[in-house]
């Protein structure tokens, strides 16, 4: 008989904002996708944050991270802690330490590595770093193999078994399956926003007690004067009566 996995709380009275992050092509990768991380963080605090900051960015340029920066901001001003679902989000040691020392060590919390101190850490972000480095060295070993097939041979087998005499595709040129997979991921982003939003879940709240449009968009606006970050749309600009309306077609057909 199986063991039921029983994953131990990490004990931490405080609120914390959850911060997370995924590169393009990290989307849809499960256990590294956005979903994924919130539920690790979930899972392992025990509780939901309090606040969610997301960035799709290459995890060896932190310092771009807005949302991290922001996330930092945020834990800095109010006393809460920063819970990050992996240490692989930072594949960058010197940033890494930027970002440790922004925030303060007592105030930082990796859900794999819960007590670990400063120089536990710098080891574990040197190895990450060293894996993106071998990544991109591997990469491009393997291009510039397929290139010398390509000179040789006139193309090459792909791993699919098609012969082609090029990468990827021509210009200006998509297949259906890209397409296809470009507009699901859009569609994926916009319902895992929706499911974090303080806006839009405000907005159904709203909504389900049968309140005025008009008295919504104000009360939207006032909020969005006040705290920009947690009540804007996904464009980051405050409510307008088109999305409004939009939101209120979907809050209404699920009822």
């Amino acid at each position: 008989m199986k063991k039921k996995l029983q994953v131990q709380t990490i004990q931490e009275a405080r609120p914390y904002v959850l911060w997370r992050r995924v590169s393009t092509g990290e989307q849809g990768e499960s256990g590294l996708g956005l979903s994924g991380q919130l539920t690790i963080a979930k899972l392992f605090m025990g509780k939901d944050p309090i606040e969610i900051f997301t960035d799709v960015f290459s995890g060896t340029k932190l310092r771009q991270c807005k949302g991290l920066w922001d996330a930092i901001n945020l834990c800095k001003a109010h006393n809460y802690v920063l819970v990050i679902a992996k240490s692989d989000r930072c594949r960058n040691v010197s940033e890494a330490l930027d970002i440790l020392d922004a925030i303060g060590e007592r105030n930082l919390i990796f859900c794999d590595l819960p007590t670990c101190d400063r120089f536990i850490l710098t080891v574990m972000w040197a190895m990450w770093e060293r894996q993106a480095i071998m990544g991109r060295i591997n990469t491009k070993i393997a291009l510039d193999e397929r290139k010398k097939q390509i000179k040789k041979n006139g193309g090459f087998i792909s791993k699919k078994g098609n012969f082609c005499d090029h990468f990827g595709h021509k210009k200006g040129e998509m297949t259906p399956g890209a397409v296809q997979n470009m507009n699901e991921g859009r569609i994926n982003r916009t319902l895992e926003w929706k499911e974090t939003s303080n806006l839009y879940t405000w907005v159904t709240i709203q909504l389900l007690k049968g309140r005025p449009r008009k008295a919504i968009l104000d009360d939207a606006q006032e909020l969005y004067e006040k705290n920009p970050s947690m009540y804007s749309t996904r464009a980051g600009v405050p409510l307008s009566k088109g999305t409004l309306s939009r939101w209120a077609r979907e809050i209404i057909k699920k009822v």
